[in-house]
């Protein structure tokens, strides 16, 4: 698959892969921006890749676009390791239960004309993959969530959501690690943090990533919500890629 550069101004270049949303295609975007940041190409300041496409950040007084393709070039070519899994797996407590939780999960369940618990048992069986991180500062995009709950946006959105909110539309799902406004549809909080400015690496979560999800009841999101807060709670990984 042929790579097609997109100029980004004079201090970023778009490193295009493809169409649409595939995790194979994802992954070999995620191994090709860590063989980028390990051959520190003068000049490079930072590389952020998204579903299909790899954005390469760059200082215009140091290098120029096209000696970063021509650096490139040698990166790109397709290896036996693309498609592999590259991240860790992570499993985290969601409280699916009332208002408070999960405001749009009636809403949810009649458009898609099941019963919550039928929707709570999807998004706990399947494996979210994080494709990239976006709009928020660590916030995940993930897929892939059945036609069945392939939700549109909502038409009015909703403000004030609170961090930790699990979020669905169009076949995919989001938690958010900061309060902020979304179009998309509530079915969930985690008391888990993905966000915290004050850790040594604020950002939980990174591309390539996947995670499950298990149901905990209000009393036990609240236990674990105050065993964050005194800093004693660790987020489960199970498994490094």
């Amino acid at each position: 698959m042929a790579a097609l550069f997109l100029p980004c101004g004079d201090t970023g270049l778009t490193v295009q892969f493809g169409e649409g949303i595939d995790r194979d295609l994802n992954q070999r975007i995620i191994r090709i921006r860590a063989a980028v940041d390990e051959a520190a190409i003068p000049g490079v300041i930072e590389t952020v890749p998204t579903y299909r496409s790899l954005m390469i950040h760059y200082d215009p007084l140091r290098t120029s676009q096209a000696e970063i393709v021509e650096a490139l070039a040698p990166l790109l070519a397709p290896t036996s390791d693309d498609g592999a899994a590259t991240g860790k797996h992570w499993r985290m407590p969601v409280c699916f239960d009332g208002e408070e939780f999960a405001a749009d999960m009636a809403h949810v369940a009649e458009w898609a004309n099941m019963a919550p618990a039928a929707i709570i048992d999807i998004m706990t069986s399947v494996t979210h993959y994080v494709y990239m991180l976006g709009f928020a500062p660590g916030l995940p995009y993930m897929g892939d969530l059945p036609e069945s709950l392939a939700i549109p946006r909502r038409k009015d959105p909703r403000h004030g959501v609170p961090p930790g909110s699990v979020l669905i539309a169009t076949g995919l799902t989001v938690i958010y690690p900061v309060t902020n406004a979304t179009g998309w549809h509530i079915i969930g909080r985690t008391p888990v943090p993905l966000f915290d400015v004050t850790a040594d690496d604020p950002v939980l979560l990174t591309p390539g990533d996947t995670m499950t999800l298990y149901r905990v009841n209000e009393a036990d999101f609240r236990a674990i919500e105050e065993r964050v807060r005194a800093g004693t709670f660790e987020p489960e990984r199970i498994s490094t890629a």
